[in-house]
Formats: structure tokens, C-alpha cells, sequence
């Protein structure tokens, strides 16, 4: 068993790939949605590049926020002899969460003003959001995650192609008849993927400690810009799809009537 470092590099590693593959994606996404390339992002290596960038980041929130438990519940420990008090961490993921959706209601008033007939409700940002709250009571658990996370698979895996009558309940995976947006990530199956990566968090990184070994870093050549990038993946979620659209207005090749 290692001792934990403030960041584990294969963590960000992963998460920067995560990001790499969201950014060819998204951009393949917008070359198509404009009419400028006739590309299949519904089915095929397209649409595995776009899941797979999505699975990658849930299964790694998890994973960090089952780290970043374990590593609070020492402090939390201290304080508490401290104080002679128990002490709650619960406030620190609700701020977390309210971040999360407030950005996503930010990327939902941008995209409802641009693209009206398909805007974002509950994007993978407004997942991120709730989850992080949801979360909570669960990461003191082992092996009932994994077994959640399956059941909430199944249970997205049969509502994945059914509708209903109603849209109130579209944040857990019921959408009603006719729904198009450009991004939707409900609790059923996403959350499961989520406790998925609160399992292996727990059971790899127990403590918040490493349990297994790795090689160095400096073994690995592309560590240091692939770290780089998943260090800041968030922002660069948020500026994004405004630079690959205004790349694409300064080429020419979209006509600001397009938008």
C-alpha cells in the first residue's frame, strides 16, 4: 500500500484522455449539426468516441469523491476529538453540488436561447450537480455499490427507449413523448456508473491511499500533458464549445446566420 499524494496522476491521466475524446466528439457533433460534414454520431466508433468520454468522467467522480471522503474523514476525526463533537462534512458536497447545477442551468439558458428546439434540461452538469448530493450517504459503502450501480443499468437500460405522458420526472431517465435535447445524462443509468466508481474508489484507493503499485511517471510519455488536461477538465467543459464555434466563424466555414 502506497501513501497517498495530494493527486494520483493516473486519475488525472484518465480523466484528461476523458476530455480528449469529449473534445473530438463535441467537435465532430457541431461539423455535423451545421451541415458542414455528413458524419453517423448515433451508432459506430462516433458514438462510442462521445459515451465513452461520458462513462470515463462519471466513473471518476465517483472515484475522487470516494477519495476525497476517506481524506476528510480523518480530518473530520481530529476536529471531532477536538471539539468532543461529531462533525459533518455534508455541507462541503451540497456546495458542490448547487456549483455543478447552477453551471448547468448557465449551459441550459445558453442553449435554450440558441437552439430553442433542443435545449439542455439535464445535461451531464446538472447530473453532476444532483449526484454530488446524492452521493452522499452512499460512500461509506463497499460492494453495495457495485450491486446498485447494476441495478441502476437495468433500470436505465429498460427506460432507455420508452416514453410517457408526462416530463416531470425526466431527471431520472422517463422522457416524455417527442423529447429532443443536445445533452440529457438522468440518474437511471448514469448514477449507476457513479457508484460503480465510489466501489472502486473505496476499494483501490481505501483510506485514500493507493492499494496497488504503478510505475513511475516518468515512464509514461504523454503523463504530463494528459494530467495537465484532466486537471482542469471542468473549464475546459465550460469554454469549449464557444471556442470550437468561434474557431469555426473565424475559418469561415459557419455563417453567423447559421446560429
Amino acid at each position: 500500500m502506497e501513501r497517498h499524494s495530494s493527486r494520483f496522476w493516473e486519475i488525472d491521466c484518465l480523466r484528461g484522455l476523458a476530455v480528449i475524446l469529449m473534445l473530438a466528439y463535441h467537435f465532430l457533433y457541431d461539423l455535423d449539426f451545421f451541415g458542414l460534414a455528413d458524419l453517423e454520431l448515433r451508432s459506430g466508433t462516433f458514438f462510442y468516441m462521445g459515451r465513452g468520454a461520458a462513462f470515463l468522467f462519471i466513473l471518476i467522480s465517483g472515484t475522487t469523491l470516494s477519495i476525497s471522503r476517506s481524506r476528510d474523514s480523518r480530518s473530520r476525526d481530529l476536529e471531532s476529538r477536538i471539539s468532543g463533537k461529531p462533525v459533518e462534512n455534508f455541507p462541503k458536497y451540497l456546495r458542490r453540488g448547487l456549483r455543478l447545477f447552477s453551471m448547468g442551468l448557465i449551459i441550459t439558458g445558453i442553449t435554450w436561447i440558441f437552439f430553442p428546439g433542443q435545449y439542455i434540461l439535464f445535461g451531464i452538469l446538472h447530473f453532476f450537480g444532483v449526484s454530488a448530493v446524492l452521493a452522499y450517504p452512499f460512500l461509506k459503502y463497499g460492494k453495495e455499490n457495485l450491486l446498485l450501480g447494476i441495478f441502476f443499468g437495468i433500470i436505465g437500460f429498460y427506460l432507455k427507449n420508452r416514453t410517457f405522458g408526462f416530463s416531470s420526472l425526466l431527471w431520472l431517465g422517463l422522457t416524455p413523448k417527442g423529447f429532443v435535447t443536445l445533452d440529457y445524462f438522468p440518474l437511471f443509468p448514469w448514477f449507476g456508473v457513479l457508484l460503480t466508481g465510489i466501489f472502486l474508489g473505496n476499494s483501490l484507493y481505501k483510506d485514500g491511499n493507493r492499494q496497488f503499485k504503478i510505475p513511475e511517471t516518468d515512464k509514461f510519455l504523454f503523463q504530463k500533458p494528459f494530467s495537465g488536461i484532466g486537471k482542469h477538465s471542468l473549464s475546459i467543459y465550460f469554454i469549449h464549445q464557444p471556442l470550437f464555434l468561434g474557431l469555426l466563424l473565424l475559418s469561415g466555414l459557419l455563417d453567423p446566420g447559421m446560429l
